[in-house]
């Protein structure tokens, strides 16, 4: 972690530390930062301070996943020596179900063959797609500067709210409930839902109005659920319209995932 060697001697030696992971899309120098930033139990409130950000590549593997907001770290130990020097050791834990997002597995022919079993209520489920699609075809493309303004806008009013109620970035933000909740019940829930076509349409949908609000873009990894689950159960027609509608508004983004959506929608035959 860089750091800020004040505010980390400060936090090793107070009580009651712990950790939050804050996206810093404003940054100048790296629109992958993420604000390390540690919090302890003052005299009449509780103190939150800067301690620094997390190594430039470790953020840009995060930022691959497009679910930055949804790690946190845990911490493991801090260290103060008789010469200055200063360490605090952590984690960054998040949902092992969202992995695959950033480092895609490989399956065997076997293995997918096993996966290739379609739930019947995807099917009952196409017109929610539509639904998305319809969507996204009535919206034009939003430029660039728009969205990053809205986003540092957002960054800021969630960094506010943060300082002023204790909340993860993850909830100050916004966005998807349930990825507030344990990493167990986080975890639960992903399964639960990773061949449910009505699930992820929503996510897609729910996610997609919050950008238009906020400059956030969708992760990628719902999107792509989506497209997967369409072409085990043969919906190869609508695969390429959900596609083509995705890839209107988003042709590139920050990970592999977003290139990876392209490249579908180019075999396909869509135009990006």
């Amino acid at each position: 972690m860089n750091g800020r060697k004040a505010n980390a001697t400060e936090f090793c030696k107070a009580s009651g530390q712990s950790l939050a992971l804050v996206p810093e899309p404003t940054n100048k120098h790296d629109g992958n930062a993420i604000i390390v930033l540690g919090e302890w139990k003052g005299w009449f409130r509780r103190k939150r301070k800067v301690l620094g950000y997390v190594p430039a590549e470790t953020a840009a593997t995060l930022a691959k996943s497009g679910n930055v907001a949804y790690v946190q770290p845990r911490l493991l130990k801090t260290y103060l020596g008789t010469d200055g020097f200063v360490e605090i050791e952590f984690q960054i834990i998040g949902p092992k179900d969202l992995y695959e997002s950033v480092f895609p597995k490989k399956h065997t022919r076997a293995e997918e063959s096993s996966k290739a079993t379609v739930d019947q209520r995807n099917i009952d489920a196409t017109e929610q797609v539509r639904s998305v699609i319809e969507l996204m075809d009535s919206t034009p493309v939003m430029a660039p500067e728009k969205s990053q303004a809205l986003s540092k806008a957002h960054f800021r009013k969630a960094w506010a709210r943060m300082l002023e109620t204790g909340e993860t970035y993850g909830q100050a933000a916004g966005g998807l409930a349930f990825l507030n909740r344990s990493q167990d019940k986080v975890r639960g829930h992903l399964r639960s839902i990773d061949n449910d076509l009505a699930a992820q349409a929503e996510i897609v949908e729910d996610t997609f109005r919050d950008y238009l609000k906020t400059g956030e873009v969708p992760p990628p990894y719902y999107a792509w659920r989506i497209a997967v689950i369409l072409s085990k159960a043969k919906r190869k027609d609508l695969e390429r319209e959900f596609l083509a509608s995705w890839c209107k508004h988003f042709p590139k983004g920050n990970g592999s995932r977003y290139d990876d959506l392209v490249v579908r929608a180019r075999k396909l035959g869509v135009e990006v």
